[in-house]
């Protein structure tokens, strides 16, 4: 009797997620490390195997049956030099865009490096020839929730969800026993769909077979959109919003953080009644994901359809929630003229009492923030980032610093539309942030930079000849002296106090007002608002980070 194994549980997951998404055919070259797979692939008979004894051979056949079908075959190899002779079949792949999933197995990680046999490196072995590389590590069950999300993606990559089909590369790595069975899949789609649904692009319109398809699925629904950075076209889903009815969540960066948007939503959702009682049928997102994590969790546990409208060929669905991914541009537009053309909209009495709810409630949150922060007497952090919003000139631009800035804008500042606001949250990092501000006001913009102290030392090089510049910025820095965010963070309780302040508080006693003076820059304290930006100057608010 086979043991029940994650390898196997987490094998027959894959299988059925592909056959899910409409993959029929897997092309395996012989091997032990491959096990786990090839014996999933062999229990389903909706799989035509086709064995090959050399892997050169496997890949090229894959290949040949995406270019027949256009749809995404399997090929299999074992570990080592075996994912080598799929090279050729990848390439041509890549050139002739041709969907195929190349799946590499590979020795667990412990194995790596250290001379054992039939042991590579197999990690990005194809380059950039691939559309999309995926190692999930050797399979655990505590990963499972995971497991359909990647199968899934793996087929709308390889099919090019976003209009570009090609080569997809798996290196997935086995532990022993390598012959095993499954033990309960971890649940897919009721309906048998897949878990991503992304539109085919082998006819019409992206964009207008989305529309469709969302008029069709979400009438007379209770819905939502969010809106986020890269949103291509924010006039238009304001209009969506407007016309559906719907709640529109966004930050600043979206552009569409209007009259009719939800500005506090970070704040209604800590409240464990609204946030029960709000959930929707459907969520519609447009853009980059937003910074906050209640958000982000609430998502996660709404039992609600979502659809993710992605601004780029990146794919966004952090909480692998998602039952739709698909590309946002002229996606709103579409969806506008589908509603006009039917001569009819989504919202009902339904819909439309759910906006009500919301702006209600957001406007109770609005007065609440702005009472509690004005009895504050010493400037807070929060305090800071809504009046930096509220004092910014109309027609500037705002860059705001990762880690607490981009959160206490996004959760507590009030709604600008005259204003361009921006942030480097591809990688949510720290690095760069003065140095990105200098080069939007170098595009003669009027410039606001919003920043922490740890964020400003990251990038003082960017200080070096700032003075001389032609431009107009103005850099508010927020000063803790040290990692605020991470007060915020389960270590702030679970670590000793002295030990949390030595890594994570992080303090580092550099005089800010000294630094910007010896880089010859015009430096005052904060005093509760801001002067249009003219020239070079910096603000510094000190706070404290156990008061915020």
């Amino acid at each position: 009797m086979m043991p029940v194994t994650a390898a196997a549980t987490f094998c027959a997951t894959l299988v059925d997620e592909w056959i899910r998404a409409g993959v029929s055919a897997a092309f395996i070259a012989p091997g032990s490390r491959s096990t786990p797979l090839a014996l999933a692939l062999a229990e389903r008979p909706e799989i035509d195997l086709h064995l090959f004894h050399d892997e050169r051979s496997a890949g090229f056949a894959a290949l040949g049956f995406g270019l027949a079908t256009a749809r995404p075959a399997v090929a299999l190899c074992s570990s080592g030099t075996a994912g080598t002779h799929f090279q050729a079949a990848v390439v041509e792949a890549d050139h002739s865009t041709v969907p195929l999933i190349v799946v590499t197995a590979d020795r667990p990680p412990e194995l790596w490096h250290i001379g054992a046999q039939q042991t590579i490196d197999q990690t990005k072995l194809f380059g950039s020839s691939v559309r999309w590389f995926g190692e999930p590590g050797t399979p655990e069950a505590g990963q499972a929730s995971g497991w359909r999300s990647f199968a899934a993606r793996t087929v709308a990559e390889a099919a090019g969800w976003s209009g570009h089909p090609g080569p997809v590369h798996l290196n997935l790595s086995f532990r022993d026993p390598l012959a095993g069975r499954p033990d309960t899949l971890p649940a897919g789609r009721p309906d048998g769909s897949p878990w991503h649904q992304t539109p085919s692009n082998a006819t019409g319109s992206a964009a207008e077979e989305s529309a469709a398809m969302l008029l069709d699925q979400l009438r007379h629904r209770r819905g939502i959109i969010i809106a986020g950075g890269g949103t291509s076209d924010p006039a238009a889903v304001v209009t969506l919003a407007e016309a559906l009815q719907w709640p529109l969540l966004a930050d600043h960066r979206s552009g569409c953080r209007g009259s009719v948007a939800i500005n506090h939503f970070d704040a209604l959702l800590r409240h464990p009644s609204f946030a029960a009682e709000r959930r929707p049928d459907v969520i519609v997102r447009f853009g980059q994901p937003l910074a906050s994590k209640v958000l982000s969790q609430w998502l996660a546990a709404c039992d609600a359809e979502i659809i993710s409208a992605v601004p780029t060929r990146r794919w966004l669905d952090p909480e692998r929630a998602a039952h739709r991914i698909v590309p946002e541009a002229g996606l709103a537009v579409a969806w506008l003229a589908r509603i006009t053309e039917e001569d009819s909209t989504l919202d009902g009495a339904t819909a439309g009492s759910e906006a009500a709810i919301w702006q209600a409630a957001d406007a109770r949150a609005a007065d609440a923030i702005a009472s509690t922060l004005a009895a504050e007497v010493q400037p807070t952090e929060p305090g800071v980032c809504r009046a930096v919003i509220a004092g910014a000139a109309p027609s500037s631009t705002l860059v705001v610093s990762s880690s607490m800035p981009i959160r206490d804008v996004e959760w507590l500042a009030g709604p600008r539309d005259d204003i361009t606001v921006v942030a480097n949250r591809g990688a949510n990092g720290i690095d760069g942030v003065i140095s990105t501000a200098i080069g939007v006001a170098a595009s003669g913009r009027p410039t606001l930079c919003l920043i922490g102290d740890v964020a400003t030392l990251h990038d003082s090089t960017s200080l070096i000849g700032l003075a001389r510049r032609p431009i107009d910025l103005t850099i508010v820095i927020i000063d803790n002296d040290g990692g605020g965010i991470f007060s915020f963070l389960p270590q702030r309780d679970l670590v000793a106090a002295d030990r949390f302040e030595r890594l994570f508080g992080t303090p580092h006693g550099t005089d800010l007002f000294a630094l910007a003076r010896a880089h010859g820059l015009d430096v005052t304290a904060w005093s509760g608002s801001l002067a249009d930006p003219s020239g070079v100057s910096v603000v510094i608010a000190a706070t404290d980070r156990a008061t915020n």
